[in-house]
């Protein structure tokens, strides 16, 4: 999903087709309305996520189906861009504490549909 959404940010495109290979629901929702945003303001995002999800519990047994992940991203190489690819004086990200729900949608397969980023420093 993360990758998905910072090939999405290079041109600031909530309607990026891979988002919703990755996303569903709310977790769709929030990341195009952030997109959309940064669109709106003629700004970009530029740079790659660091993640290495681990998962904190599986429930094969709900209906439906959930894993939930937890993760450190670093986003320090993450940043927003002008239009004219100026950065805009934005404080590097770090580490933050992620959590998420990927759910089993059936034949749409299983895609993130929550998830929570804390702030710098919290992993």
């Amino acid at each position: 999903m993360w990758q998905a959404y910072a090939k999405a940010g290079l041109t600031a495109n909530p309607g990026e087709p891979d988002l919703p290979k990755f996303a569903s629901g709310n977790a769709l929702q929030y990341l195009r309305n952030g997109l959309t945003a940064y669109r709106r303001k003629g700004q970009f995002l530029k740079g790659e996520y660091i993640s290495n999800p681990q998962v904190a519990d599986v429930s094969l047994t709900a209906t439906p189906q959930t894993v939930t992940l937890t993760d450190c991203v670093d986003d320090t190489k993450f940043l927003v861009y002008t239009a004219s690819g100026q950065p805009i004086n934005d404080t590097p990200g770090g580490r933050r504490a992620t959590r998420a729900t990927v759910t089993d949608l059936g034949a749409g397969g299983w895609r993130v549909t929550s998830f929570g980023v804390q702030g710098v420093g919290t992993c």
